[in-house]
Formats: C-alpha cells, structure tokens, sequence
C-alpha cells in the first residue's frame, strides 16, 4: 500500500523557505541546525522555533535578538556583539507572533529585491499572487502565454511590468521544478 503523501501547512512551507537559507546559502550543516533549534526550543518554547521573529544567521552560526543583544545557539548561548541578517527571516510577515506571508526570491537573493509575489494562507488558499493584489501568478503568467502582452496585462491589472514578469518567472521556475 502506497502511503498519501502529507500536505505542508504554511508555517512548514515558511520554515522551508528558512531551512533552504540555512542549508544552501549559508551551507550550514544539519546537525548544527538541530542543535540551535533544540536550544531556541528550550529558551522560547516556540512549536515553530525557524519561524521565531528572534532568529537569524550570519552564514556560520545561528542566534537569536534578545533584549538588545545577539545570543549564539551555535556556540553554547555565547553572546555575540555584531548584529546579524538573514534574507531569508526578513521575508517572512509574521502577525500575533505566527507566519502571514512569504515574500519568495525570484531571481536574486539579496537585500533589495523585490518583494513582487507574496504567499499567504489567507490569500487565494495559498497560492502565490502579486503581492497586494491577490492577482495569481498562473494567471498572469497563462495570459502571457496565450499571448497577452506584458504591456496590455499591466495596463488591465495596473500593476508594473516588473512585478508581471516576475509572476511569469514564476511559474516557470515552478515548472522545472515539477
């Protein structure tokens, strides 16, 4: 018998988003990643310790804010005096202390990307739209393939043509990852 596969809830797809950051951009190994989240467990109780609005990484160890002051959960709660930024727990809107929105990457990861497409579980069942418009990204991107220009479809949706071609460079990215 075939097992059915288990859907991830937002927070998981949120925590993933973070996981990702952890593991292929900073390549931090996983049993350092469990040993901090353990600790941040431990300190904040938290059923969802990546998505702790506290978290953050500078590529080789993983800390919390507290109180002014950065806490390495890498090295035994040492504190830690310069200031730590992770792209990746930036990008998550967090409300009442929980995961609301996602802003993904779409062609760079850095700093001042654009935050064009937005993941919500209150918005379009959690479905990526063009953030602050609930307009679906596969929407936008089957117009442009049934040959919409991205023009007429800014025009129609007054919405800028970059955050259009990133709906588009959406879905297709999302294709080859299928």
């Amino acid at each position: 018998m075939t097992p059915k596969p288990k859907n991830l809830s937002f927070n998981n797809l949120a925590e993933a988003h973070v996981l990702r950051a952890m593991r292929r951009h900073h390549k931090l190994p996983m049993q350092g990643i469990r040993k901090a989240l353990e600790q941040l467990a431990l300190i904040h109780g938290t059923p969802h310790p990546l998505l702790d609005e506290s978290f953050r990484t500078d590529g080789v160890s993983l800390c919390i804010e507290e109180e002014g002051r950065v806490v390495n959960l890498t090295r035994k709660l040492q504190t830690e005096m310069r200031e730590f930024v992770d792209l990746y727990c930036d990008r998550i809107q967090r409300q009442d202390g929980q995961a609301a929105k996602l802003y993904p990457f779409i062609k760079n990861e850095s700093a001042d990307a654009p935050r064009h497409i937005s993941i919500s579980p209150v918005i379009a069942f959690g479905r990526p739209v063009l953030a602050d418009t609930g307009i679906s990204t596969a929407v936008i991107a089957g117009r442009f393939m049934a040959d919409d220009s991205i023009t007429d479809l800014a025009q129609e949706y007054a919405v800028e043509i970059g955050a259009l071609e990133d709906a588009i460079r959406w879905e297709m990215l999302k294709g080859k990852a299928a």
